[in-house]
């Protein structure tokens, strides 16, 4: 984020395309594209833009169609097919409207639509009521900055910087009250006018056709960008710091501390996952003197509510303080300021009108940074780019007079907006209906291969955000990034040696770090069996296989509980302790032995951790078709002189369904039922993947 607003520079972006000079869809889209990309007019998610059209119909001859962004796309990613088609002649109804309610405003789109698309955005009516051509919608930073100061300023400086080329509209809150507020002034809008400033809502901007509007809402954002640079040059707005934030390995044991204590606090009774800023641009900005206080003045545009929320939260941490003295005050701290949310709730809150569980999304913490929480990692890096946008936004304006946000009633308003609301409401009950593991962090450890590597896909189509860790980290970062091409941003990849406690501690740290926390750890490492028989077995092979499956295994579950205690949110602890832990196997004292051990050590922790929430459990797998266990296979046939066929036979013919080798995913799909909600009342209890061995029962 600059510390001082500049004129931003960008390259030439309306290449010679023959087919987006001809098309005018096609120009469309490539305008859409343009800005979308372009985070410092558009934050993800945000914006609008449409063209009007004749739309070609049989049998009653052409038709006059708007062309707009429909509700739901990105104009980074928007294609053809993200644009809704509404009829102009049946929009014209809205002109002679008086009064309209939102369901109202949505029920009359959606009978003016020409085809199957998206749904209409709540910013259709404006784009049809402007009779322009090609319209675009950003919420550009400098914008926002010039019309974040009192009503009269704004007014005054768009005045003075664009005469009649940019009109400005004060504050009505967006879909038909501004629609309305824009046909009132349709008359008076003079011929010359090339845009619209609207006050904590962005620009507007207009031409015959993509490439026109494109050069034109540049021009205006460039003047106002130049106007701001000028007006910060050489002043320290915020105020000097107070105090700068601690080194980066300072901050780094500071936010694993802080984040689970944070994800915990907001993620009641709706999980949430982190998202943490710690550039030094943006330390910079919150370590300045006038900061606490300006940000209470609210956000930079309605839009930014919705994805950032209403304010953010400020967090004082001294990084000297001890560790649990840290987590009680940031606790104490979180829940001040859910207390200080209720009683604005209150204020404004009719009959029966409940408080928003997402209440909070930002987290201002100088010491660490900002922290943003969402439903998914990639809602959570957009409430950050946006609030990046509202700290830029605020300096300008503070440069420029005075930083103003719409009153705390309209932000209320804002906050609980049917057409917005519904869509976040629609999106947890569709998670809720679909997915096992929505808004949850599992790791996988021995995820890059067998069980774990199934087990990392099936928990992230479940709605996880998954850690996959192996000792192999090239493997886990190339199975993270398979899962991730269908699952993007909620997979990572790293490497973990169990056997070491630096290892481990960097894996849990890299969890916290990248999603905020834990809610799941399996553990399903392995290491080949070393068959010896007791009179013969060495003491470095206990050792080794008691590293991985018992030692190893221990030390992940303690990282993982105490993560989930921080929380406050309960888990889930699962491991594959397989047929081992169970039945004796001749010369498997070694194997054997670290996997009883490991079976022995879940029900005591299942114990201890009960009263947290914490939920732990093993699977009981046999003949699973994994490289182990095809390895084991092949060393059991060696030492009894037959083929491996020949031993596969001997497993298929001894249980009782009949299994020779059983896929890896029905393993996976136990562990993720065991860690979901469905499996909320089972704790220390074992269950079963092997195709029936009698000797195996658990008794």
């Amino acid at each position: 984020m600059p510390t001082q607003s500049t004129p931003a520079t960008r390259p030439e972006s309306w290449p010679a395309d023959q087919a987006v000079e001809t098309d005018p869809l096609d120009g469309l889209v490539h305008l859409s594209h343009l800005l979308g990309n372009d985070i410092r007019l558009v934050q993800p998610g945000g914006g609008n833009t449409s063209i009007k059209l004749t739309m070609p119909a049989e049998p009653s001859g052409p038709v006059e169609a708007l062309v707009v962004k429909g509700s739901g796309t990105d104009l980074r990613t928007i294609g053809r097919d993200g644009f809704t088609w509404l009829g102009l002649s049946r929009l014209a109804a809205l002109r002679q409207a008086e009064t309209m309610s939102d369901a109202e405003m949505m029920r009359f789109m959606t009978g003016c639509m020409l085809k199957e698309g998206p749904a209409p955005s709540v910013e259709t009516p404006l784009h049809s009521l402007l009779p322009y051509r090609v319209i675009a919608h950003t919420h550009d930073v400098a914008t926002m900055s010039l019309t974040n100061v009192p009503d009269a300023t704004a007014k005054r400086l768009v005045g003075e910087l664009f005469g009649d080329e940019i009109v400005y509209v004060p504050f009505v809150r967006p879909g038909f009250p501004l629609a309305r507020l824009v046909s009132g002034m349709l008359d008076r809008i003079p011929e010359s006018a090339i845009g619209m400033a609207m006050a904590h809502h962005g620009l507007v901007a207009w031409g015959e056709d993509p490439r026109q509007c494109h050069m034109r809402l540049m021009a205006i954002v460039g003047k106002i960008e130049e106007y701001l640079a000028s007006r910060r040059k050489g002043r320290v707005v915020l105020g000097p710091p107070r105090r700068p934030a601690p080194p980066r390995e300072e901050r780094r044991r500071l936010a694993e501390l802080i984040l689970p204590v944070v994800r915990g606090v907001l993620g009641a009774p709706e999980r949430v996952i982190l998202h943490l800023d710690d550039d030094e641009s943006v330390l910079t900005t919150l370590a300045a003197e006038r900061v606490p206080e300006l940000v209470r003045r609210g956000m930079a545009t309605p839009e930014h509510l919705l994805r950032a929320g209403r304010l953010p939260l400020w967090l004082e941490l001294d990084p000297s303080d001890p560790a649990e003295e840290l987590i009680a005050r940031t606790r104490a701290q979180l829940i001040a300021a859910r207390t200080e949310y209720e009683a604005y709730h209150a204020r404004h809150a009719g009959p029966g009108e409940r408080a928003l569980d997402d209440w909070a999304k930002v987290v201002l913490a100088p010491a660490l940074g900002v922290i943003t929480a969402f439903a998914d990692k990639r809602g959570a890096e957009t409430a950050g780019l946006c609030y990046r946008a509202t700290l830029e936004a605020i300096a300008n304006a503070e440069a420029v007079d005075r930083f103003e946000f719409i009153p705390e009633a309209d932000v209320f308003e804002f906050e609980h907006w049917p057409p917005e609301r519904r869509k976040i409401e629609e999106q947890i009950a569709r998670d809720r209906a679909t997915r096992l593991l929505p808004r949850r962090v599992v790791v996988v450890i021995g995820g890059g291969s067998g069980i774990g590597k199934a087990a990392a896909r099936s928990f992230a189509a479940e709605g996880a955000h998954v850690v996959v860790a192996d000792l192999d980290g090239e493997m886990a970062e190339g199975v993270a990034r398979d899962i991730a091409a269908d699952f993007p941003r909620r997979v990572v990849g790293t490497s973990v040696d169990v056997r070491e406690d630096a290892s481990l501690d960097a894996l849990f740290g890299r969890s916290v770090l990248e999603f905020g926390g834990v809610d799941c750890l399996f553990y399903t490492a392995g290491l080949a069996p070393r068959f010896a028989p007791i009179t013969g077995v060495r003491r470095e092979d206990l050792q080794h296989q008691l590293e991985v499956h018992y030692l190893g295994a221990v030390a992940a579950m303690g990282r993982a509980a105490q993560i989930m205690r921080r929380q406050g949110l309960g888990g889930s602890i699962v491991a594959s302790v397989s047929k081992a832990a169970l039945v004796p196997g001749r010369e498997a004292v070694a194997y054997g032995g670290s996997k009883a051990a490991l079976l022995q050590a879940l029900r005591v922790a299942a114990m201890e951790m009960g009263e947290d929430g914490i939920r732990v459990n093993a699977i009981n797998a046999d003949q699973i078709d994994t490289p182990l266990f095809l390895r084991f296979v092949r060393e059991r046939a060696a030492s009894r002189g037959v083929s491996v066929e020949a031993q596969l036979e001997s497993y298929r013919s001894r249980n009782l369904l009949g299994a020779s080798l059983i896929p890896a995913e029905a393993v996976a799909d136990l562990a993720v039922l065991l860690a979901s909600d469905r499996f909320r009342f089972t704790t220390g209890d074992i269950l079963t993947v092997d195709g029936g061995l009698p000797e195996a029962f658990p008794r």
